[in-house]
């Protein structure tokens, strides 16, 4: 079997030519491995010309799977069809596996995989503030300081204590312009972060902490690139660890 390679948008597409038996169980999980060294962790394979396809070969697609989930990413099946799919829903593999009918849409899942970004470990400080008089009655005008709980490239979330009992509904509204400053040390030992957003959404949590979604909407490109590398870096290590 030819397994055919290439790569956009951070997505790693595998084409099969042939039959996909033992012998190219290896070749195919070198491809996943460089497709992870990379920092592809999402993986699209057109299956369309795809002739054949036995025990062994699935249990690789099994395991590729669960491998890059390690790693935050996906794999997804596209154009499956002809004797492949009897195979795949009698041994439950597309409940297991995504399948699609396009690459088009095996492309969009993949893309709204992970994009909610990565748990923070740690305490790295997020530093808001309102421009809208609404919340600045508020809040205050001098910059809050909060924990970030998740960052990615659409966004981040922050927990903050609200130890002076203000009115946390009317803070965080959903929709309400906030600006947001914060550093990202295993990025940078200094750099500082500053982004325009809004409020996305809110949710009181357990005694006076209140866990805050913020909607990136005035993100300089470099930093947007910058965040999307350290999320794709913290993914692997991640991934490597566990």
């Amino acid at each position: 079997m030819e397994i055919l390679s290439a790569s956009e948008d951070g997505i790693r597409f595998l084409g099969f030519v042939g039959a996909f038996d033992t012998p190219e169980v290896e070749p195919f999980n070198a491809h996943v491995d460089s497709a992870i060294d990379e920092q592809h962790f999402k993986v699209c394979i057109n299956v369309g010309q795809m002739t054949f396809i036995n025990s062994t070969a699935l249990g690789s697609l099994i395991r590729a799977q669960k491998k890059l989930k390690q790693y935050g990413g996906d794999l997804a099946v596209a154009e499956l069809q002809g004797f492949a799919v009897q195979v795949f829903r009698t041994l439950g593999i597309d409940r297991k596996v995504k399948c699609f009918g396009t690459e088009t849409e095996a492309v969009e899942y993949l893309r709204s995989v992970g994009s909610e970004g990565i748990g923070v470990d740690g305490e790295i400080q997020v530093a808001f503030s309102f421009s809208d008089a609404a919340q600045s009655n508020v809040a205050g005008g001098d910059p809050r300081m909060a924990k970030m709980k998740s960052i990615g490239e659409q966004g981040l979330s922050f927990q903050w204590e609200n130890l002076e009992g203000l009115d946390a509904e009317k803070m965080f509204t959903a929709g309400a312009p906030i600006k947001v400053r914060f550093q990202l040390p295993l990025y940078h030992e200094s750099h500082t972060f500053q982004a325009e957003g809004s409020v996305a959404n809110s949710e009181v949590t357990a005694g006076s902490r209140v866990l805050v979604q913020v909607r990136f909407a005035g993100l300089r490109d470099v930093e947007k690139r910058a965040i999307q590398q350290y999320v794709k870096d913290i993914r692997y290590l991640k991934g490597e660890i566990g």
